[in-house]
């Protein structure tokens, strides 16, 4: 007895599956090129200002490549004002510039922008005090 015909299969199938396939290739190759794009860095300014003859500056230098504080550096300081420029990976989270007058006293203040943009700030106003710019 002979086998009986098998019905013609349906084209649409055959191309479904193709175009399936090449619609994930297409969004595997999407999702490699946007996760792998290079972030711009960004840079982070540290600026003390005001009146005293001896200052302690401490603050975050961020040199794990991260956005946390990393190592903190602490400076003294005889002159002002004081300025120093980071350039981090991405933006920073808990960073740290703290200024503290020495005990002949004065008035000092502190500020820190991230690319532009002023996070924190603050002053202090005689012997043994700080201003705290932390947690930008």
């Amino acid at each position: 007895m002979p086998e009986p015909e098998r019905p013609p299969r349906p084209r649409f199938r055959t191309w479904s599956v193709v175009a399936g396939a090449a619609a994930l290739v297409i969004g595997a190759l999407a999702l490699v090129l946007w996760t792998t794009r290079p972030v711009p860095p960004v840079r982070v300014v540290y600026e003390v200002s005001g009146e005293v003859e001896r200052a302690t500056v401490t603050y975050s230098t961020f040199r794990q490549g991260g956005t946390h504080p990393g190592e903190t550096l602490r400076e003294e300081l005889t002159a002002l004002p004081w300025r120093k420029e980071l350039v981090v990976a991405d933006a920073p989270v808990d960073g740290v510039l703290t200024v503290t007058i020495g005990q002949s006293g004065g008035d000092v203040g502190c500020a820190v922008t991230v690319d532009g943009v002023e996070r924190r700030s603050a002053t202090a106003t005689g012997a043994h005090t700080s201003a705290l710019c932390n947690g930008f």
